[in-house]
């Protein structure tokens, strides 16, 4: 009876049939003495623990199965055959190893007709019972919580501290193949670029742009690097931390460095991109295609030495935490150096910031003057914004000052639908400019599309001022002009309304250009010059430009999507969606001085007043409030500007606002 149980224990079916035979038969009643049934009861219950624990391996095995039915049992439908959970099976499989051993020699010696007593058996056997009630229990974490790839490695992890050394050595044979799975990952990742990850279980996935509800579909490098040709410098930045797979083990930072590496990688495999028109040209497609796979220039042979080093990650017996950061430092520190090298010494990004200053933040401020002067033409301020050809006044007024080899790598485009109905300010054409930035490799890591995006809203921000005054600058030397060539008198109000909208214009402008760009842009530019890390250089652009931002009042709770006047409170800031109305008065006026006449002009000018009046005034508040409860500098300059003396908050704000 004995050796029948034990070869029933043997047995490889799923259903483990011959222990629920003993379950079921009244032998036991007939063969054993009642005060053993307790023990042979004993020995049952932990044959149906081990064979629970070999079911699940069997279901999870890549051996073929032997029965269709057992394969719908609802606890493991929701479960993805990933490659982290086939070697969380081979880690049970490895655990179980000693028990199969144990029932194993215990067979052999029923076998040999040697005599134990059924309590010999059950000691046996119960000195395996902690082990195998404890990878039950992983398993049964596996099932109710639905883990799966890192996230499984975190509970194994989890489980790993345990006070029973016996049992501790026990999950660290479960985690071992799974620690594999996962460094294995990390390295080529870290190394070359490349996820192969079909069930989404590792911490970095591929979110295609065509994705439209940003679904993790996470593939192979190798099998989109083709549809990444087509929009190479986006490519990398479908790369993401996936949150949910991120292990406890690992921080967000140590994560992000991990991304950062990897993204690197790729920025080389791309290569330097030859700039050929000609696109049958052969040997420029061969040459592209050879830099692509080239990654030598990164690592400088040091690529081996590496992966050696995460290897032995795996090697040991539990996750040292601290030795994975200390790698993944290891690596970020040597890849930033050499990036820096070669951003900073070959591609001069000193030189690629300036460019960016000069047309991005409108630093050359004669490009733009002679840009608007092809815009407008001689004074036809009628011409409707929506029809006049941006892209051809950006290009003539490169031509006019013969700096097109600065622009090269520039392109200005409209994204406004022309079909867009003509109700809108003109103004708001403006906010529609996308100035394109074709970078030069490898700053493909520090120029991402919402870098650029971020560059275009305080470009467009910046166009925006200059056309107004602009605008309002050839409005005063019309009216000049007219009061000399006829003598007639000066209208003291259109002439008082046009100063203070010139110098509301005027004092934002220089707010913007000297107090925040100058300064902030002069920060940024003394990390490069100290020759800092692209790690550092890459963190100090990020907060360049979320210093801009701010200061320029252009961060709002929403995507940046275009703002119109009716919806600018709710979408962007107060104090932005003030300053757009303030836009809109200046282009009524401007519109006003050449649409009525100049004895008509009264009733309208008294209505400007009256609405410059209350925004403004509502302005100087907001910027009040601002500056008392935040420690911002800049914003005593403009406020020392535009009510200097306190002259319009004392015309313009109840006696109870006045700041």
């Amino acid at each position: 009876m004995i050796h029948d149980l034990l070869l029933a224990c043997l047995s490889s079916s799923r259903e483990g049939q011959g222990v629920k035979q003993f379950l079921d038969t009244t032998a036991v009643e007939h063969f054993f003495h009642p005060c053993e049934t307790e023990i042979f009861m004993g020995i049952l219950n932990i044959m149906n623990v081990y064979h629970e624990v070999v079911e699940f391996t069997q279901i999870y095995s890549t051996k073929p199965v032997q029965s269709e039915e057992s394969t719908s049992n609802a606890d493991f439908e929701d479960l993805s055959h990933g490659f982290y959970m086939l070697n969380f099976v081979k880690g049970i499989e490895s655990a179980l190893e000693e028990s199969y051993q144990e029932i194993v020699r215990l067979e052999a010696d029923c076998r040999k007709t040697k005599r134990n007593s059924l309590s010999y058996v059950h000691n046996a056997l119960r000195t395996k019972l902690p082990m195998l009630m404890l990878v039950r229990k992983l398993i049964m974490e596996v099932k109710v919580m639905k883990l799966r790839g890192c996230a499984l490695l975190h509970n194994l992890h989890q489980q790993s501290e345990h006070g029973d050394p016996q049992l501790e050595r026990v999950v660290q044979k479960v985690i071992k193949p799974v620690k594999y799975a996962f460094f294995s990952s990390l390295a080529h990742w870290m190394l070359f670029g490349v996820i192969d990850d079909i069930h989404t279980e590792f911490f970095i996935n591929f979110i295609p742009l065509e994705s439209g509800q940003g679904s993790t579909c996470s593939k192979s490098t190798q099998s989109f690097i083709s549809s990444a040709e087509q929009t190479t410098e986006d490519y990398i930045w479908q790369y993401e931390i996936n949150m949910k797979q991120l292990p406890g083990f690992l921080s967000i930072i140590s994560a992000e460095k991990v991304l950062f590496v990897g993204q690197t990688v790729l920025v080389f495999k791309m290569g330097r991109n030859p700039k050929s028109k000609n696109k049958m040209d052969q040997m420029a497609v061969e040459l592209n295609d050879m830099s692509r796979e080239d990654i030598y220039e990164l690592w400088n042979g040091r690529e081996s030495e590496f992966f050696k080093t995460i290897q032995d990650l795996s090697n040991d017996d539990k996750i040292n935490v601290f030795r994975i950061e200390q790698v993944v430092n290891e690596i970020k520190k040597f890849v930033s150096r050499r990036l820096s090298e070669i951003a900073v010494n070959e591609v001069d990004l000193e030189r690629q910031m300036g460019l960016l200053k000069d047309f991005y933040l409108l630093g050359r401020g004669e490009f733009f003057l002679e840009f608007f002067s092809q815009l407008y033409g001689n004074f036809d301020i009628n011409t409707e914004m929506r029809s006049r050809n941006y892209t051809r006044a950006f290009e003539l007024a490169a031509t006019g000052l013969r700096i097109t080899d600065d622009l090269e790598n520039f392109s200005l485009s409209s994204l406004r639908n022309s079909e867009e109905p003509d109700e809108s300010y003109d103004f708001q054409v403006l906010q529609s400019m996308h100035l394109k930035y074709i970078y030069e490799w490898p700053l493909n890591l520090l120029f991402s599309p919402k870098a650029i995006e971020r560059y275009n809203k305080i470009f467009r921000f910046l166009l925006i001022i200059r056309g107004l005054q602009y605008q309002m600058q050839r409005v005063w030397a019309t009216q000049t002009w007219t009061e000399k060539a006829e003598s007639g008198g000066t209208n003291i109000r259109v002439m008082n309304l046009r100063n203070h909208l010139l110098f509301f214009l005027n004092n934002l402008q220089y707010y913007i250009q000297v107090d925040v760009l100058e300064c902030q842009f002069e920060i940024f530019m003394n990390v490069i010059r100290s020759r800092s890390d692209f790690e550092e250089i890459q963190r100090a652009h990020t907060i360049f430009l979320a210093n801009v931002l701010s200061q320029c009042f252009l961060l709002s709770d929403t995507k940046d999507a275009h703002l119109n006047i009716t919806a600018c409170q709710t979408q962007a800031n107060p104090i932005y969606g003030t300053i757009l109305k303030l836009f809109s008065i200046c282009e009524k006026f401007i519109h006003m001085t050449h649409s009525i006449e100049t004895e008509d002009i009264t009733e309208e000018v008294v209505r400007l007043e009256r609405e410059f009046g209350v925004q403004i005034a509502s302005l100087i508040q907001l910027l009040v409030d601002i500056r008392t409860s935040s420690c911002l500098g800049p914003l005593s300059q403009l406020l020392l500007r535009l009510d200097f003396n306190h002259w319009f908050s004392q015309h313009h704000c109840p006696s109870d606002q006045r700041a």
